[in-house]
């Protein structure tokens, strides 16, 4: 089975998970550690976009990510709400990456923090 997860980006550092400003969903690879990871993937994305135009907006941040992880017809997307199968959630800041375990549900109040990441 897949190791699903998303991805909120959000505009301040109100820790409100449901006020996402884009969500995105990545099918597969959604664990936090190994090489495939989500963090070995877009930690470097993130922090090249924040040096070239700023991880405060965005919505080009957003876009940028997708962009840049899309391989193939079924491994990244867009969406509207949280989806209820996945595993990990990971919330960018303009300054860091917060790293949530969930309970596979769609209730952002029983996600757990496992860990922030700088991104600067």
């Amino acid at each position: 089975m897949s190791t699903r997860c998303q991805i909120g980006f959000y505009e301040t550092d109100e820790i409100n998970l449901s006020k996402h400003k884009a969500l995105i969903y990545r099918h597969n690879d959604g664990y936090p550690d190994s090489k495939s990871g989500v963090i070995a993937t877009i930690l470097p994305i993130l922090q090249d976009f924040h040096k070239n135009r700023g991880l405060n907006d965005i919505e080009y941040a957003a876009v940028w990510l997708v962009a840049k992880l899309k391989t193939d017809y079924l491994n990244i997307g867009i969406s509207s709400e949280l989806h209820g199968d996945i595993q990990y959630f990971y919330a960018i800041y303009p300054d860091r990456i917060d790293i949530y375990d969930t309970p596979r549900n769609e209730e952002y109040d029983n996600f757990k923090l496992l860990k922030s990441i700088p991104i600067t």
